[in-house]
């Protein structure tokens, strides 16, 4: 393997191996401060759009989609974004992960005619507060048995995110 930024170094017992810089991703093509490209300008907009707190949300919220719980694979994680719950205010408590789905749910959709997850509908609901929505009414004639109720009552509440709360305005 031979690269630019190469070099033969002495191993601990004096023989000559051949040492290698590469950015903490893996990537070879080391630009500037020990980082690639990529790597170099995802920090520049992290410290530019998210006051340097992105990955710490990222962490925090385990890489996993904070509206459906959708967990990527280690390559897929350019899937999950950090949303802010407040516009423009880059506090790690006000800001979530989702992924680019539930991102685009909450940002972009402008009358709200779906289902959504509790949780989504919050966010939803915090970026569009003078919008219209369609609250889901509940069908009384469909009365599920005590069992199912409490089967429906804990798959519910297990996909509830406690984290995503109300925001007091």
């Amino acid at each position: 393997m031979s690269t630019p930024l190469a070099h033969l170094a002495s191993g601990p017992r004096g023989e000559r191996i051949q040492a290698v810089f590469l950015c903490a991703c893996g990537s070879l093509d080391v630009v500037a401060r020990g980082m690639c490209h990529r790597c170099l300008t995802r920090q520049h907009y992290d410290r530019e759009h998210f006051g340097g707190y992105r990955e710490a949300v990222l962490r925090r919220d385990h890489w996993t989609c904070q509206g459906c719980f959708y967990r990527p694979a280690q390559q897929d994680r350019d899937w999950i974004v950090v949303h802010h719950r407040a516009p423009g205010v880059s506090k790690p408590a006000l800001m979530i992960s989702l992924c680019a789905a539930c991102h685009a749910i909450v940002e972009r959709l402008e009358t709200l005619r779906i289902w959504l997850p509790p949780q989504l509908l919050i966010l939803w609901r915090e970026q569009h507060p003078d919008r219209a929505f369609q609250l889901p009414l509940p069908i009384e004639s469909l009365e599920p048995s005590a069992g199912e109720t409490a089967r429906v009552a804990a798959r519910v509440t297990t996909r509830l995110n406690p984290q995503v709360v109300e925001l007091d305005r």
